[in-house]
């Protein structure tokens, strides 16, 4: 019960505080251009844990965004957060200790969503860093799905930055949220681990050649 308390009063700050923010849109030609290369419409939105709320405000109740959340007690908050947003939380974490902690099952179950014309938002440093290095969890969706690639900022006129590992920002009241889609990029059909990881170095230099990114 506490925890269902808890979960309705993080929504109402989140959704007082998304009700006085400005939105703005930058490169809106490249989302379209990901989503016009795929027959089912489908695209992943790459961007770093530290924008999530920002990024997440603007897409809200646009379309039925896939999004991850870890299975952890934060994650439930979050999937909480990401349902009232009007999004399709799908759980599962990162491997820890060579321990699988559901992430294998939520990317298959993303690759399935995306084939049938979702598209995604992916932190892809998240969910617990490093910072500004990018999994391969995406290029992986990418490539099994055929969905292109965006990478993803948010410049913020005004925000607070947290001392968390991801520096998380939160725009302040009245603020004016600019979300700035960089060029997309395909992950091939047949790529190997060394594209795999490549392709995650294509994200990190899209996502950082984008202004406002630090």
């Amino acid at each position: 019960m506490l925890i269902g308390i808890l979960k309705r009063i993080f929504w109402l700050i989140a959704w007082a505080l998304r009700s006085t923010l400005r939105f703005r849109v930058e490169g809106e030609h490249h989302r379209l251009a990901a989503k016009a290369a795929h027959p089912q419409g489908s695209y992943l939105v790459a961007l770093w844990h530290e924008q999530l709320y920002a990024v997440l405000s603007y897409h809200a109740w646009t379309h039925p965004y896939l999004a991850l959340a870890s299975r952890s007690k934060d994650g439930d908050l979050a999937a909480y957060l990401i349902e009232r947003y009007g999004f399709v939380p799908v759980r599962g974490s990162s491997s820890k200790n060579g321990k699988d902690k559901g992430g294998r099952a939520a990317i298959q179950m993303y690759i399935e969503y995306v084939a049938k014309g979702h598209c995604g938002g992916i932190t892809v440093d998240g969910p617990k860093g490093p910072r500004h290095t990018c999994k391969p969890g995406v290029a992986m969706i990418a490539r099994e799905s055929g969905a292109w690639i965006v990478p993803c900022t948010a410049k913020l006129s005004s925000y607070w930055q947290f001392n968390s590992w991801d520096r998380f920002k939160l725009p302040k009241p009245f603020s004016t949220v600019t979300v700035i889609y960089g060029a997309p990029f395909k992950v091939g059909p047949a790529a190997t681990e060394d594209e795999i990881a490549d392709a995650c170095r294509a994200v990190e230099r899209g996502i950082h050649a984008l202004p406002g990114t630090t």
